[in-house]
């Protein structure tokens, strides 16, 4: 498929300064990876590793939370 778009000049301006920094790229391939990362929607898998969310915790754990506003802080 092909189409036009029209880009603002400041956005025209930041895709080719990227370009001219990853040579190895080009345009055609960053509008492709671009769209199939906005077209797949959200992958939290990656998220929740990364923010190293647990299976399992203690039964009281929620009592007992760190954020707790009713815990104070000495640090």
């Amino acid at each position: 498929m092909k189409c036009t778009i029209d880009l603002p000049d400041t956005l025209a301006q930041q895709l080719e300064q990227y370009l001219q920094d990853h040579p190895d790229q080009n345009l055609e391939r960053l509008i492709q990876e671009a769209l199939e990362e906005k077209l797949a929607g959200k992958n939290l898998s990656k998220l929740l590793t990364l923010a190293g969310i647990v299976n399992e915790s203690p039964k009281n754990a929620s009592n007992q939370a760190e954020d707790s506003p009713n815990i104070i802080n000495p640090c």
